[in-house]
C-alpha cells in the first residue's frame, strides 16, 4: 500500500491486501464539501457527498488524482434525465471539481475533501 504524499488526505492508497488467503482491496472514504452552483438552466444546492474510491466502480486512480467519469440520473426542469458526471479530486490539496453535463449543457462547482472519519470499506 502506498500512502499519499504530503498527508493532506492522509488515507491509504487503494492497494491489494492478502487477508488468510483472499485478496481484498482498501476502499479510499472521502467527504466533499460543495458551494451551491447554477447558470441559466441548472441549479445545484450545497451538499456535503461521501465518495467511496473504489476502483471497481469506476474511479480511476492516478498520482495527483482520483477521478470519476460515468452517467447519473438528474432532475432538469422537474423531469428525470440522464447525464454525465465528472468528478477530479486532487490528492495533494484535497480540491475537488464536479461537473454535470446533459442536453449540450453543463454546470461545474468546485469544492474540498477530507479523509471520512471511518477507516473506509473494505471488498
Amino acid at each position: 500500500m502506498q500512502v499519499i504524499r504530503n498527508g493532506f488526505l492522509s488515507l491509504l492508497a487503494l492497494g491489494a491486501l492478502t487477508l488468510e488467503g483472499h485478496a481484498q482491496t482498501v476502499v479510499a472514504a472521502l467527504e466533499c464539501d460543495f458551494p451551491p452552483a447554477s447558470t441559466g438552466d441548472w441549479n445545484m444546492a450545497a451538499s456535503t457527498l461521501q465518495y467511496y474510491i473504489d476502483t471497481a466502480g469506476g474511479w480511476r486512480v492516478n498520482e495527483d488524482s482520483f477521478s470519476f467519469d460515468g452517467p447519473t440520473k438528474i432532475a432538469i426542469g422537474g423531469k428525470d434525465s440522464t447525464a454525465s458526471l465528472s468528478i477530479i479530486i486532487s490528492r495533494q490539496s484535497g480540491k475537488a471539481t464536479k461537473t454535470l453535463r446533459s442536453e449540450g449543457k453543463s454546470l461545474t462547482v468546485s469544492g474540498e475533501c477530507k479523509k471520512m472519519e471511518s477507516s473506509g470499506r473494505k471488498f
